[in-house]
């Protein structure tokens, strides 16, 4: 649906942005794996304590062999075995020594896996968690994903096996296939998404690429590259589509008149192109504070190009009350002017005459007339003699002072 932002709605690549971070720190805890579950190997630590014989109690680390060592009964197999089977294993063995003996075993210290997150990841890096942490409890202790991280295309890579491709978005959705335990050696690597991405080119305070993030629209994509530069051409804009066909896109109408139907949707691939406004522009000249020249910005009409300017300065009686707009010869002044003399035809390019009394009478209705790129706006004081060579100048063209009143 083609609408702007309400007043408090956040944008929609803003929207998109929270999402992900959301996504991120949903990540679950830490692997949890119960004692029934788990399975003694290398590296853990456990205590071993039997009833009534202090003697016995021992703290004992299962060797890389994956054995532990115990006082009386010698070596025991402990790797691959539940606390619950371990227990039994050294309740058998000694009882050859101890009268029904009472046996307890607990785990000390569990021990650590390690996996190497690289890629789009805050810190990349080789991290060691518990046995039993998933591939999301590596990301998350690799400060999690980037803005930049393609969801669908990381890979895992264990050694001596072919590269697994993995759908990111299916983790965190909390699929457990797709969040498997990590058993340790593995490398998790975390592509850029190069696809997912648009363009702001040209007249923007920040232009370069940006990634879609969720429903991406014009509106979006001007926000993050920082709006519009003074320069930038609101009539010429183009949206040019990942297929290299261009389509216009009337910021005008979308700025200026909030046609939210130019607000379009955009897709991966695409290029918004801003072009400088080198034509338009108009000018206003001669008995105003501030001179000089002004963009054309949507519809402005002579009263409020003096306006812009600083209107008319103050000067009593001899205050000026008449706008001249002066436009290159093949232009369209779009509306009857008043011409200085009845009954005279005047050369292409006359001096268009506004009464700016009447017009500030009048509300600003018909009267006025409206400015097209390139007008010459004059506000006289006691005549045109001291503006001919400006305009001359901007204009290219001679004004016959004749058709000034």
């Amino acid at each position: 649906m083609n609408r702007a932002p309400e007043r408090g709605q956040i944008p929609m690549y803003v929207a998109g942005l929270m999402a992900a971070v959301m996504l991120v720190t949903a990540v679950p805890a830490m692997g949890q794996t119960s004692s029934s579950e788990y399975l003694l190997g290398p590296g853990d630590v456990i205590d071993v304590a039997v009833w009534g014989h202090a003697d016995l109690a021992r703290e004992v680390i299962v060797s890389a062999e994956g054995n532990v060592v115990l006082p009386l009964v010698g070596v025991i197999s402990a790797s691959g075995q539940s606390v619950e089977r371990l227990t039994t294993l050294i309740t058998r063995a000694y009882a050859e020594y101890v009268l029904n003996p009472q046996v307890s075993l607990t785990i000390k210290q569990f021990r650590m896996v390690r996996a190497s997150v690289l890629g789009e990841v805050a810190h990349p890096g080789l991290y060691e968690l518990r046995v039993g942490a998933r591939l999301l409890d590596f990301v998350a202790a690799a400060g999690g994903l980037n803005e930049a991280a393609s969801l669908k295309d990381a890979k895992l890579l264990v050694p001596g096996q072919a590269p697994r491709l993995l759908d990111l978005t299916q983790a965190l959705a909390g699929d457990p296939g797709s969040n498997m335990v990590l058993r340790g050696g593995e490398t998790l690597f975390i592509p850029e998404d190069l696809v997912n991405l648009i363009n702001v080119e040209g007249q923007v305070i920040k232009p370069g690429r940006y990634r879609l993030k969720g429903e991406m629209r014009v509106l979006d994509a001007l926000l993050a590259a920082g709006g519009l530069t003074p320069q930038a051409s609101v009539t010429r804009a183009q949206l040019v589509r990942a297929s290299n066909k261009a389509e216009p896109l009337s910021l005008d109408s979308l700025l200026l008149s909030q046609d939210m139907s130019q607000n379009v949707v955009l897709q991966p691939g695409d290029t918004l192109m801003i072009p400088e406004e080198a034509n338009n522009k108009f000018y206003v000249i001669g008995d105003v504070p501030n001179p000089g020249v002004f963009t054309l910005k949507g519809d402005v009409t002579t009263l409020q190009a003096v306006s812009m300017a600083g209107g008319p300065i103050q000067r009593g009686m001899g205050t000026a009350r008449t706008a001249y707009v002066l436009r290159r010869p093949g232009g369209s002044p779009g509306v009857e002017a008043s011409l200085p003399k009845a009954g005279a035809t005047p050369p292409a390019g006359a001096p268009i005459s506004v009464d700016l009394q009447a017009v500030m009478r009048s509300g600003g209705t018909s009267q006025d007339v409206p400015i097209q790129p390139g007008d010459v706006v004059v506000i006289p004081q006691t005549g045109f003699a001291r503006f001919q060579m400006v305009a001359t100048i901007l204009l290219g063209w001679l004004i016959p002072l004749s058709y000034i009143k």
